[in-house]
């Protein structure tokens, strides 16, 4: 009898065991994952090739022009959107029509056919994240995209990740000294000299709040305030 006891204590030990391995393995395993490829989950870094080579830095940086010309839905809608062809048109009808990537603008507006941008920034679909929400609240688009005004590429700068979002949703007033860089660039196109300010020594400004209709308040932590 102790013999066969002893096989059966063999038995479960060498298979609790090799549950055990199994686990350290995945867990040593994932752990490296994460460690050594963090890009990779967060997306933090993601700049795909976009079909034109479209300046950012450019565009809001060098020309001032406020986000809200080009994306201007997401102070009314829970989607940015991507802005249609005419928009780029509304400048480049007349502007740089021989740039061979403004060409491919022309190109799109004539065929009527929409360019086909890569998206950048994508949340999970079980997450519902809408943009004139937040701004409404007093979050600036840097906030969450970081300084596009001096991106040639567009890249992903923050997570997105559920844990990043929270950070900010604990926080009774969220980024309250984080300015609205885009009032500044409103106000630079008359003032070139603001703009050079603005640009040469950010720090000073972060004591500067949103317009009263963009007055930041507090976020909710409800599960449902995110997720369907």
């Amino acid at each position: 009898m102790s013999s066969t006891l002893g096989k059966k204590l063999d038995f479960y030990v060498l298979k609790v065991g090799g549950i055990v391995v199994v686990i350290l393995l995945l867990t040593t395993g994932i752990g490296l994952y994460l460690f050594l490829y963090p890009k990779e989950v967060t997306d933090v870094g993601y700049a795909p090739k976009q079909p034109i080579a479209y300046s950012h830095k450019l565009h809001a940086g060098d020309l001032q022009i406020s986000c809200f010309y080009c994306h201007g839905n997401a102070e009314k809608l829970a989607a940015a959107t991507i802005p249609p062809t005419q928009v780029c048109m509304n400048c480049h009808l007349v502007v740089q029509r021989e740039n061979p990537e403004v060409k491919k603008i022309i190109d799109s507006y004539t065929q009527n056919k929409p360019i086909e941008w890569v998206r950048v920034h994508k949340l999970p679909d079980y997450v519902h994240f809408k943009h004139n929400v937040h701004i409404k609240a007093g979050i600036s688009c840097f906030d969450c995209h970081g300084k596009i005004y001096e991106m040639e590429v567009v890249r992903q700068e923050k997570p997105l990740s559920m844990g990043w979002c929270l950070d900010c949703h604990r926080k009774e007033t969220p980024l309250t000294k984080s300015p609205r860089v885009e009032d500044f660039f409103e106000k630079a196109v008359q003032d070139k000299h603001l703009y050079e300010k603005f640009k040469n020594n950010m720090k000073q400004y972060k004591g500067i709040h949103w317009v009263e209709e963009h007055e930041r308040i507090g976020c909710s932590l409800d599960c449902s305030a995110c997720h369907y």
